[in-house]
């Protein structure tokens, strides 16, 4: 490049002297009258002439144009400099947010503000320091400011569900949601989120909608939105049956059970509607099915409702055929050993829970063989000593959250301790996937998975 510059340059001072040298070869005189004046020169003189007073022309152009734009120009400089300042302080700004301190983040967001004539950069960090400081009021100012501009919404709803959750309005929260979902409906934690406020608040239609959409937007596994539809179903049917409507809540139950047969909810929920219709034949088929897949003691007590036998003797076969489905589980073993203690067949009873507790016998598997000793024997050491031996054994199955761990007596679609929805699994004590609730989803990741579906 500079060297093109010279070349050019170089070229210009040739012409120059080629024109001089013409110029001197071809000498001339010039003669001008005017208003009494004459004026004598030559050729050359006049060029020169001509020269001097195109540059002085330009010159004076030049600082015309500088005086008329120094003001602007002035004042664009400030400006930039301004705005230099004010992208200064939201970095520190941002950057005392990150490291947890409140009041250095609110003195930089107040100085960006003063800097910057753009709330969407600053409303951000304003809302972040005041969330720091405790300031809920002045945070939820913020999000709401960041409503009215097309692009800082999204952010704005987020923060405003996290803050309606800390403050425990869930109503509030759920309708924040609904207007976030319907910005951008392909954001997981924006599905995740509606989807267990809907669910906690009841509303199993609507959560369904809410399911499919991610579904088919590959924001939900088809296999994790199966399970999840089919509890919907499961709940959505107890509502029909509220409602009054039993073939509606057996057609919602019967769909439940054909998506996920290995739930336990809805199996025994099928088969209950199926007793009370009177249709004791495919109650059992129901069981026996679900059985194969999940067994559960609730699902033995159902049979045996089912088959309407209530001689002792003659339930242990019924049990029998049930269990044949799935042999090998604990549960086929402690069902026959407790039909066979509501029999009196004392040996029976002792080898299905020796079978079904192995070399260490869980909590039901010990209290059942100290209910078998007391009833057989009469022998209170042998009793007490099944009874000491529970109160260290392994924890049996129950319901626990995949969430949070908690325990549950029964089957609920929500868990009452985190919220979560499909979460509670029939299984002994292990380790818990830990699954943030939909408030710290937003505010920490902006992403969560839904709760785990296996089990429930």
């Amino acid at each position: 490049m500079t060297t093109l510059r010279i070349l050019f340059w170089f070229a210009i001072a040739a012409a120059a002297m080629l024109g001089a040298v013409w110029l001197a070869e071809r000498p001339g005189t010039l003669t001008a009258e005017w208003q009494g004046w004459r004026l004598d020169t030559n050729v050359g003189v006049v060029l020169i002439a001509i020269v001097v007073l195109i540059l002085v022309g330009i010159a004076a152009w030049l600082l015309y144009r500088w005086i008329v734009g120094a003001p602007f120009a002035l004042l664009e400089g400030w400006g930039e400099s301004r705005r230099q300042r004010g992208y200064r302080e939201l970095t520190q700004g941002l950057a005392a947010v990150a490291a947890g301190d409140g009041v250095e983040a609110q003195k930089h967001a107040r100085k960006a503000e003063q800097l910057l004539a753009e709330p969407a950069l600053t409303l951000l960090l304003s809302a972040q320091a005041a969330q720091l400081n405790g300031d809920r009021d002045g945070a939820r100012r913020a999000f709401d400011a960041m409503l009215k501009d097309e692009q800082m919404a999204f952010l704005g709803l987020r923060g405003l569900i996290g803050q309606s959750l800390r403050d425990g309005d869930q109503t509030k929260a759920l309708g924040y949601a609904e207007r976030a979902f319907a910005l951008r409906p392909q954001t997981p934690w924006v599905v995740h989120s509606l989807f267990d406020m809907q669910a906690q608040a009841g509303q199993w239609k609507a959560a369904q909608e809410t399911l499919d959409s991610g579904i088919r937007r590959k924001v939900v596994t088809a296999d994790k939105g199966r399970a999840l539809k089919a509890l919907l179903l499961v709940e959505r049917s107890r509502e029909a049956e509220r409602g009054g409507s039993e073939s509606d809540a057996q057609v919602l139950a019967r769909e439940a059970f054909a998506l996920a047969p290995e739930r336990i909810a809805a199996t025994t929920r099928l088969a209950e509607l199926q007793i009370k219709a009177g249709d004791a034949k495919r109650a059992t088929k129901t069981l026996e099915r679900g059985w194969a897949v999940a067994p559960h003691p609730d699902l033995a007590e159902l049979y045996l409702k089912a088959s309407g036998e209530s001689e002792p003797l003659k339930r242990i076969g019924v049990i029998r055929r049930l269990v044949t489905r799935n042999a090998d589980d604990i549960e086929s073993h402690l069902a026959l050993a407790k039909a066979s203690l509501e029999a009196g067949l004392w040996g029976e009873a002792r080898r299905q829970l020796e079978t079904a507790g192995g070399t260490s016998p869980p909590v039901r598997v010990c209290r059942l063989m100290a209910e078998v000793e007391e009833r057989a024997n009469a022998d209170q050491a042998k009793v007490h000593e099944w009874l000491a031996r529970a109160a260290v054994a392994p924890a049996d199955r129950s319901w626990s959250c995949t969430a949070c761990g908690a325990h549950h007596e029964t089957w609920r679609s929500v868990c009452e301790s985190c919220g979560a929805f499909g979460t509670l699994q029939w299984r002994a004590p292990g380790t818990y996937g830990q699954i943030l609730p939909p408030d710290l989803q937003a505010e920490l990741q902006g992403t969560a998975a839904l709760p785990s579906t296996t089990g429930a």
